[in-house]
């Protein structure tokens, strides 16, 4: 039978490993929207560019 210490490290270390689960998946969901938020940048930057030409080139 366990003892009470050894269960409370037990209980200890799974919260540990929970606490650093959530972590690691919450700064993969923060990257994931950095990198989606520059390509939506860059994307609008480039539409806007070549409108811009376009309308030079036809004006």
């Amino acid at each position: 039978m366990a003892s009470s210490n050894e269960r409370e490290r037990s209980l200890a270390r799974k919260k540990h490993e929970r606490q650093m689960s959530r972590r690691e998946e919450e700064e993969r969901r923060a990257k994931r929207q950095k990198i989606i938020a520059s390509v939506l940048i860059v994307g609008m930057v480039l539409l806007t560019t070549g409108g811009f030409l376009i309308g030079q080139v036809l004006s």
